[in-house]
C-alpha cells in the first residue's frame, strides 16, 4: 500500500499522462497511485499547458455563430457570413466573439491527451507533459522553502541573540541552538541556512568550522617501535571496549617556533574532558612531572591514578618516548597505569585530542606564543573547553559527563571550573582580556 502523503513523482505522472490517454476514470487513476481523486485532478489543472490554436477550423466556436449575420470584417467585397468563412477566424477579427468552452478541457480530463477530435478544433489546446510537471513541481518546491518565515523585528532579535555568541565566542550553531532552545523561533539547520544565506550579521567564515580545508598528503607509513612490548596500537585495541572508552588521550600543543614551552593536552574517551598544563620545555621529564602532579591530586582527592588515568594513549612524540617513567609511580613503587602509541602518522586513531585541538586553535592560533601565558589562563582555557556542549553527546557539557566519576575536588584543584554555556568564549579574546 502506497502512502498518501507524498510527492508525486515523475514515475507517478507518467502513470497519470497514460491513464488520461487511455481514457480511464479519475477514481481508476487514483487508486493505482494510492492517492485521494482530488489531488490527481488538482495536479493536472495546475500543471497542464496550453497551446496554440489550430489554423484549420471545421466548426465555429463563438456563442453567437448559429445566429450570427454579421458579414465584411475582413473585405467590404466579401458578402459571406463571417460565422460561415473557413479562411478566417472569428476570434481574430469580430470584436462581439464569446468563446464557447469545450467539456473536455472544462472537466475532468481537463486536457486534449487523447481526444479523438483533435484535428481541425478551433479551442486552445491543453496538454499534460510528465517531464514538464515534474519540473515545475520541483522548481515550486524549492522556491517555497528558499524565503524565511520570521519579519524583520523577530530577525533582528535573533541576530542580536546569536551574533555575540558565533563571531565573538566561536561557539558552533548547534551549540547555541541548544542553549537557547527557548529562545529560538527557528530549527538549527534553518539557523544555519539563514547564516548561509546572509540574513545575519554573522557570516558562514564566522562559524566554527565552516571555512574547509585541502586533504593532506599522506606521508609513508612507518613500522611502530612498540610492537614487541605491549603497548603499540593494536595491543590497545585487544582491551576490553569499556577500558578503551575510559582510556585517555595525551598530546601536546605548540605555539610559534621561538617558544620553548608548550601546551599538554589530557582528554577522557568517554567523557571529553579536558586537562591542559603548560610545559616549561616539550620533554619527557616534563611531561612525567605533570604526571606526577596528577598523581599528587588524585591522592588529595582520596581517588587512585590508575582509577581515573589507568590508560593512555598518546603518539610516538620525542616528548613521550619515556614509556617506563610516564607508567612508574611518584609515590611508591607500583605502576600508575599503562601507556599505549599510536602507529606512526596515524593521528586519526585519537581522534578525540584532535577535535578538542581546534577548540584551542580558535583562542591560541598558529604562530602565537604560549610562553606568555600563565597557568591561570591555560585553566581558563580549561574551564570555557569543559563548558562547552558536545552535540555529539546530546548536548552535554563534559562537566556533566565527567560528574559521575571525576572528583570536584580535583578539577578545583587543577584550576577548572564550570561555565555558563551562554558565556563560553572561544576566540582571541578569551585571553586577551
Amino acid at each position: 500500500m502506497r502512502r498518501p502523503f507524498y510527492h508525486l513523482t515523475l514515475e507517478d505522472r507518467e502513470i497519470i499522462a497514460e491513464g488520461i490517454t487511455e481514457g480511464l476514470a479519475l477514481v481508476d487513476i487514483a487508486t493505482t497511485l494510492g492517492k485521494d481523486p482530488t489531488s490527481i485532478s488538482r495536479e493536472v489543472k495546475r500543471y497542464r499547458i496550453e497551446e496554440s490554436r489550430s489554423m484549420l477550423r471545421r466548426t465555429n466556436i463563438c456563442a453567437y455563430a448559429a445566429s450570427c449575420k454579421v458579414s465584411s470584417l475582413c473585405s467590404v467585397k466579401c458578402r459571406r457570413f463571417c460565422a460561415r468563412c473557413l479562411s478566417r477566424h472569428c476570434f481574430d477579427i469580430c470584436p462581439d466573439f464569446v468563446e464557447t468552452f469545450c467539456r473536455r478541457t472544462s472537466r475532468w480530463p481537463y486536457v486534449c491527451n487523447g481526444c479523438d477530435h483533435q484535428q481541425g478544433c478551433g479551442y486552445v489546446k491543453w496538454r499534460y507533459r510528465p517531464s514538464f510537471a515534474q519540473g515545475l513541481a520541483h522548481k515550486i518546491r524549492r522556491e517555497s522553502r528558499n524565503g524565511i518565515v520570521l519579519n524583520k523585528t523577530e530577525l533582528l532579535k535573533l541576530d542580536r541573540l546569536i551574533t555575540p555568541l558565533l563571531k565573538d565566542n566561536k561557539q558552533s550553531v548547534e551549540v547555541v541552538w541548544k542553549a537557547n532552545a527557548d529562545k529560538m523561533p527557528v530549527s538549527a539547520p534553518t539557523l544555519r541556512r539563514y547564516i548561509d544565506s546572509g540574513h545575519c550579521k554573522t557570516i558562514r567564515l564566522d562559524l566554527l568550522s565552516a571555512p574547509s580545508r585541502a586533504p593532506r598528503k599522506r606521508s609513508r607509513l612507518k613500522v611502530s617501535k612498540h610492537t614487541d612490548d605491549g603497548r603499540s596500537y593494536t595491543d590497545f585495541c585487544a582491551l576490553d571496549d569499556a577500558l578503551r572508552e575510559s582510556a585517555w588521550e595525551i598530546d601536546t600543543v605548540h605555539g610559534c617556533r621561538r617558544d620553548r614551552s608548550c601546551l599538554l593536552t589530557l582528554i577522557n574517551r568517554d567523557s571529553l574532558l579536558l586537562f591542559i598544563f603548560k610545559l616549561p620545555a616539550c620533554t619527557s621529564e616534563s611531561v612525567i612531572g605533570v604526571l606526577d602532579y596528577l598523581e599528587i591530586l588524585c591522592e588529595d582527592a582520596e581517588v587512585t591514578f590508575y582509577e581515573i588515568f589507568g590508560e593512555i594513549l598518546t603518539d610516538n612524540g620525542p616528548e613521550f618516548s619515556d614509556s617506563e617513567g610516564i607508567e612508574a609511580s611518584c609515590l611508591d613503587e607500583c605502576k600508575r597505569g599503562r601507556v599505549f602509541y599510536c602507529d606512526p602518522y596515524n593521528s586519526s586513531q585519537k581522534p578525540y585530542i584532535e577535535g578538542r585541538h581546534t577548540l584551542i586553535r580558535r583562542v591560541l592560533p598558529k604562530g602565537e606564543s604560549i610562553d606568555r601565558l600563565t597557568h591561570d589562563k591555560v585553566a581558563l582555557l580549561a574551564s570555557h573547553i569543559n563548558s562547552y556542549p558536545a552535540v555529539s553527546r546530546g548536548g552535554r557539557t563534559p562537566f556533566e559527563m565527567a560528574s559521575t566519576v571525576m572528583p570536584t575536588k580535583l578539577l578545583h584543584d587543577a584550576g577548572i571550573v564550570p561555565i555558563p554555556t551562554n558565556n563560553v568564549c572561544l576566540s582571541r579574546n578569551l585571553l586577551t582580556s
